[in-house]
């Protein structure tokens, strides 16, 4: 597929962007000893490696027209499933049902995606699969925290596969005039979860070195209308604003989608981190959680679906003829 003038304009700006942080990074990385900035910029080393991969999911999609980007979301999804159900750990009598949600249920949300059924693809999680977990749960006979195990699985399924395949949804909403105008707004999206959620972790770290003994103390629980969350989402605004050229947006318009991608993406951080303090886990007392896979990408996942849903019935000419 050809890429056209804009795409390339838009790439080649996040591109550029990232060789630029890749390398900033590194060199303080070797000028400075101070353990707690070295923190910090281990974090930003590792969102820094989530958009290389990105980019090579954007770079594939214009490749191969979305295809590639499908599957690549499909694997995505699989290894958070599996990351969550680690994080939420389940009972033997629940395999049975992990394997319909890993070998079927995610398969089919992806290939209801690439043939461009929409009516599957948007209700086959929150209706049939949500009705499905509890019965397969049941028939095993153990009725042990039913609901909780039930719900668990539940989760699982919206965050993991319901929510992440809507940003490859994207890439299926049919644009007049310019064939990948899905992909500019993927990036859009992508680019706005990552920089509210760097600009809030830089803030928050500043916060700590800011204290006298520079420790994270237990009155500094995340407050997800503090400083530091206005702050990402002044700067999404602004970048949100900045992009209005590459989407169908007005630059009003780009703005308020922009902060509305700040918000969801804060919203999946906060409960996220209800998640893992509920099962006992270590190290949530900020936006950031351990390095791991969904803690990176959560934000992404509660981003994505409201971005999907109000781009194709708002900026769209006809929502109800297309994917």
């Amino acid at each position: 597929m050809p890429v056209t003038h804009t795409t390339r304009i838009l790439f080649g700006g996040i591109l550029a962007g990232l060789v630029i942080a890749t390398v900033v990074v590194r060199l303080i990385k070797q000028s400075t000893s101070d353990s707690k900035y070295r923190e910090l910029l281990k974090i930003l080393s590792s969102r820094i490696s989530i958009w290389w991969a990105m980019c090579g999911v954007f770079t594939v999609a214009a490749l191969t027209g979305g295809i590639g980007s499908i599957i690549m979301f499909a694997a995505t999804s699989f290894l958070l499933l599996r990351e969550f159900i680690t994080i939420t750990p389940t009972r033997k009598a629940d395999h049975h049902t992990c394997f319909w949600v890993f070998f079927v249920i995610l398969p089919l949300q992806y290939y209801f995606l690439w043939i461009n059924w929409y009516g599957f693809f948007i209700i086959l999680i929150p209706v049939y699969a949500f009705l499905f977990v509890p019965l397969r749960t049941a028939m095993t006979g153990d009725s042990h925290r039913f609901l909780e195990r039930t719900a668990r699985i539940q989760w699982a399924l919206m965050i993991c596969i319901y929510c992440v395949s809507h940003a490859p949804g994207l890439l299926k909403i049919n644009f007049d005039g310019d064939s990948q105008t899905g992909l500019r707004l993927l990036l859009y999206l992508c680019l706005i979860v990552q920089v509210n959620d760097i600009t809030v972790i830089i803030f928050q770290y500043l916060k700590k070195f800011s204290t006298a003994d520079n420790v994270m103390k237990k009155d500094m629980e995340p407050n997800y209308f503090s400083a530091e969350v206005l702050s990402g989402m002044l700067i999404s605004a602004i970048l949100g604003a900045s992009l209005a050229w590459a989407t169908p947006f007005t630059v009003l318009q780009s703005l308020g989608m922009a902060v509305l991608i700040a918000v969801m993406g804060t919203a999946g951080n906060l409960c996220y981190a209800a998640i893992v303090a509920d099962r006992g886990k270590p190290g949530v007392v900020v936006v950031h959680t351990r390095p791991s896979a969904t803690s990176r990408l959560i934000s992404l996942c509660f981003a994505a679906p409201v971005f999907f849903h109000i781009t194709r019935f708002y900026f769209t000419a006809a929502p109800s003829a297309v994917f």
